[in-house]
């Protein structure tokens, strides 16, 4: 007796588990059809995503600027439109105007907010949709449609290197049908420090860039003292980081591979390890010297002559602030 009970209870059991499956199975592959008030997220496709790199000043009247009328090859593959049936159809409600929510890689269906534009948005530092009192305010984008063309007008206050994106799609409840456009911008402040600086020969000699050297920028970021920064390097409170070449973007999880929280590079601004292919520099805080400094080092066998730019920044490991140095490095 006791083993037809077994028996059946594991029939029942099986049956359970066989019906459980197969609604999970139903529930996952279903698509979600998004509401008028959800942010659908974005189609990852590369064939229609549009990179541009931008560098402006803060407060610049003159905005970096996408004309989509270079892109009309990738528009009628993405869209299926020529640029003026793109016109057409953006004025007909077929196609919407849209700003991306770049952390989070979601449409972001807010309704434009700075006056007098017609698709014009506030966005801060983090590429979002904000408001004009935002204290990370970081500029205005806008779609112009006079002219066909992207805009984007840093705001004076403005600092740092942002991805700022936006996009055309078919308006549905997924935008699935889309072309995306994105905006690696930097915007130059007293946050940035940009040099010529110039490698003493012999293997691992250094440029020695004196903190005190650069005692305004650390005020206007930290909110310290050249000393201070020393004192907060060496307790971890502030660190350096490597930044992409390309973008100025930061590498946050990059690996330290010399001394003191420092890195090894290569000719590309890329973190490598001593010995690796291509390692041509060093950059470290070098807390002890007099004056202090962050010390920029040759590995051996560099060409007296080579010339590299190098990258890197000293930031809160919490990404609220950062000073960056772009520096055009010449090996004597």
């Amino acid at each position: 007796m006791k083993k037809k009970l077994i028996y059946i209870l594991m029939i029942c059991g099986a049956l359970f588990m066989t019906t459980a499956c197969s609604e999970e199975y139903t529930d996952a592959t279903s698509m979600h059809v998004y509401g008028p008030n959800e942010n659908p997220p974005v189609k990852t496709d590369e064939k229609g995503t549009v990179t541009s790199t931008f560098d402006k000043k803060a407060g610049d009247p003159v905005p970096a600027t996408i004309s989509i009328e270079q892109y009309e090859t990738i528009i009628q593959q993405q869209l299926g439109m020529t640029v003026d049936e793109l016109m057409s159809a953006i004025e007909s409600g077929k196609v919407v105007v849209c700003p991306i929510n770049a952390s989070r890689s979601v449409w972001n269906k807010a309704k434009a907010n700075v006056e007098g534009k017609k698709y014009g948005w506030y966005v801060n530092k983090n590429g979002n949709v904000c408001e004009i009192d935002d204290v990370s305010l970081y500029g205005i984008i806008e779609f112009d449609a006079a002219t066909k063309c992207f805009n984007f007008y840093p705001d004076g206050n403005a600092g740092g290197a942002a991805s700022i994106e936006f996009g055309f799609a078919l308006d549905g409840p997924n935008y699935n049908t889309a072309i995306r456009f994105v905006m690696a911008m930097t915007v130059f402040d007293k946050s940035f420090i940009i040099q010529d600086i110039t490698i003493p020969a012999g293997d691992y000699n250094a440029y020695s860039l004196t903190f005190e050297s650069v005692a305004e920028n650390i005020n206007y970021v930290f909110g310290m003292s050249s000393a201070e920064l020393v004192a907060a390097v060496s307790d971890g409170a502030v660190k350096p980081y490597i930044m992409n070449l390309e973008t100025n973007a930061y590498v946050w999880d990059g690996t330290s591979t010399a001394n003191n929280g420092g890195y090894w590079c290569n000719a590309n601004n890329e973190i490598c390890t001593w010995g690796a292919d291509g390692f041509s520099f060093f950059i470290e805080p070098w807390l002890e010297d007099d004056p202090a400094c962050m010390a920029i080092g040759r590995a051996p066998g560099i060409a007296s002559g080579t010339t590299m730019m190098v990258k890197f920044g000293l930031a809160t490991p919490d990404k609220q602030k950062a000073m960056s140095f772009l520096l055009n490095a010449t090996f004597e």
